[in-house]
Order: structure tokens, then C-alpha cells, then sequence
């Protein structure tokens, strides 16, 4: 466990005052586990800041993601280390931080951070570990509630050819609504709950989205 030390300053107490503050941190790299990761992003990122709904979409998440590195250098790439780095980073500034630290990596209009610069590779990565791709389906190749497959695309790179065409306007939140990248995004961490969720969830995330991404996008 990372240790953090401080030494605060202290004024009018007892019989004597400080005049000087000093501080100590162990930079000692947090754990590169998914339990590490979901502890600091569900600590740090909370109300509007919030990059997921509880612990366990977190967690099932993570699954997508590569490991990369714990060294508090890794500030980039679409990577479990940057991640970990970026959710700790939001404890001072979640507003900033915490997107980055998400499952799209970034901003769904940025270019850096954690997303590899693109954050349709994110998103597309999850997708198809839920549901599977024509190329690859899920073993067993599982249908929804309407025996359509749970697959919606050739392959990763047909996905994020698609998804560059979505509108990206609308920020990523666990409550997003609409034909949005948005929306695909937060449905696709819910699929990643289980299979019986991608049954569900998986409709959600395609070219022609159905459920809550279909219609107007909000918010």
C-alpha cells in the first residue's frame, strides 16, 4: 500500500506554533491490478465527476483495458498504468483528470492521455469483449432477447471506422442518453457486466443504436 506522509503546519494550539511546513510522499508506483485502479477512480471521481456507475462495471471494464506500466511516468497510451496514474492524479483535480482516467481515456474529443489518441480504440476494445465481432464471436455466439447475435461489427478496425462518423459533442457520463459516442460508451461499461447484460446492452452500442441510445443525444 502507497504510503503518504504529511507534515502540517500548526498555528495557535497549545503552547506553541509551527512556522514551517514540510512534506513527505513515498512515490512508491500504486499496484497495477484493477482492484487498485477501481479504488482510486471510485474514490476520486464522484458526482458529476463520476466514470462509473459502482465497482463492479469498473472492474469488468479494467478487462479491456492493456496492462502498459505502474511507473508514475505513464501518463499515455490506452493502458491500465495510465489509468492508475490519471485517477490518482484526480484526487487534486478530478474535473481534469478523471475523463482520463476513465474508459474512454480522455475526453471523447481528445487526442492524448490514456486513450492512445483515439478514444474510438477505447470504446472499441470494450465493445467487442462484450459482444463479440463477426471475425470473432463471443464463445457460443450468444444471441439477444430477439436471437440477433450480440455482434455488431466486422472487426475492431471496421468499429472505430464507424465510430468516427458519431457524434462526440456530448461528454462521456454514466447517465449519457442518444445516438452518441456517449451513450455507446456507457452502455457498452454496463455490457461488460455479464452476459446476460450484453444480451441486453449490446443492441445499444452499434452504428444504429437501439434502448437509450437511440433518439436525441443528452445530456
Amino acid at each position: 500500500m502507497r504510503t503518504l506522509l504529511i507534515l502540517v503546519t500548526l498555528s495557535g494550539c497549545g503552547s506553541g506554533s509551527h512556522t514551517s511546513s514540510d512534506a513527505a510522499v513515498d512515490m512508491t508506483p500504486p499496484a497495477l491490478d484493477c482492484p487498485t485502479y477501481c479504488a482510486e477512480i471510485q474514490r476520486n471521481c464522484t458526482g458529476a465527476n463520476a466514470q462509473y456507475p459502482n465497482m463492479d462495471q469498473c472492474a469488468k471494464t479494467c478487462a479491456s483495458f492493456a496492462v502498459g506500466t505502474s511507473k508514475v511516468t505513464d501518463m499515455t497510451g490506452n493502458t491500465l498504468g495510465c489509468r492508475i496514474n490519471l485517477a490518482v492524479a484526480a484526487s487534486t483535480m478530478p474535473a481534469m483528470h478523471c475523463p482520463q482516467a476513465g474508459p474512454a481515456g480522455d475526453l471523447l474529443t481528445g487526442t492524448g492521455f490514456c486513450s492512445g489518441g483515439d478514444a474510438c480504440v477505447s470504446f472499441c476494445t470494450l465493445e467487442i469483449m462484450d459482444c463479440g465481432s463477426v471475425k470473432a464471436p463471443l464463445p457460443g455466439n450468444p444471441k439477444d432477447a430477439s436471437g440477433t447475435p450480440l455482434f455488431q461489427y466486422q472487426d475492431q478496425a471496421n468499429c472505430v471506422d464507424l465510430c468516427h462518423n458519431w457524434d462526440k459533442t456530448h461528454a462521456y457520463s454514466t447517465m449519457a442518453m442518444g445516438d452518441s459516442l456517449a451513450c455507446r460508451f456507457s452502455t457498452a461499461v454496463t455490457a461488460a457486466i455479464s452476459l446476460d447484460s450484453a444480451k441486453v446492452y449490446c443492441a445499444y452500442t452499434t452504428d444504429f443504436p437501439t434502448g437509450q441510445c437511440s433518439g436525441t443525444a443528452s445530456p
